[in-house]
This record gives C-alpha cells, sequence and structure tokens, in this order.
C-alpha cells in the first residue's frame, strides 16, 4: 500500500526534494557569503540550481518512461493488472505536473537575484 502511494506521489515528492535542493543550497551559499552577485552571475549558485534540477527532472522522467520499473523499485512487486491503467495515469499526469513545476522554479532560481531576499 506505501510502496503503492509513494508510486503514485513520486513526482510531487522528487518536486518537494528539487525546491529543498535549490533554495536550500542557495541559502546556505548566500548565508557563507558566496553568492552576493546583483542576479544571475554567480557561477557556484547557478550550478547548484542546475545540478539541483536537473537530477529529480531526470529521475522522473525515467518514472514517466518506464513506469512498470519504478512501481517494483517502489512496491517491491507488479502492479495489479485491474488497477495498473489507473496507477500508471495518475502518477504520469502527476509527475509530468510536477517536471513542468520543476522547471518554473529553476528558471526563477537562475533568473532573480540569489541573495538579494536574504539581506
Amino acid at each position: 500500500m506505501v510502496g503503492t502511494f509513494v508510486f503514485i506521489l513520486a513526482g510531487p515528492i522528487l518536486w518537494a526534494i528539487q525546491l529543498t535542493a535549490i533554495y536550500g543550497s542557495q541559502s546556505a551559499l548566500c548565508a557563507a557569503g558566496i553568492g552576493t552577485s546583483s542576479g544571475g552571475g554567480n557561477a557556484l549558485v547557478l550550478w547548484s540550481v542546475v545540478i539541483a534540477s536537473l537530477i529529480p527532472a531526470g529521475v522522473a522522467t525515467w518514472a514517466i518512461l518506464a513506469p512498470a520499473a519504478s512501481y517494483r523499485l517502489l512496491a517491491g512487486e507488479r502492479g495489479d493488472a485491474a488497477q495498473w491503467g489507473f496507477l500508471r495515469g495518475v502518477m504520469r499526469l502527476l509527475t509530468g505536473l510536477s517536471i513542468l513545476a520543476m522547471a518554473y522554479a529553476a528558471l526563477g532560481a537562475v533568473f532573480l537575484p540569489e541573495c538579494a531576499s536574504l539581506r
């Protein structure tokens, strides 16, 4: 049951991980005085955002492209044939929306000033 629930919510979980990684690393770098440029200029902050965005987005894309394998990984068994179409469809919808949200969060983190709001 828990594996099925995590399978359905794989996209939103990955999105939460991405947001935590982006804004956590950005806040830590700014607190250390590393990202003090006025907007979009610090390479370390930029690369931390790119890496923190590409890894969860890649895992989410893999989950969409190989739903049976990701279900076996999370639930430890094959999906029930009677419910598989519904489970796969809901997971793909939520994960697709989460990938879009990951892209928007990454664009916001890249184009807005890194440390201006933390001062």
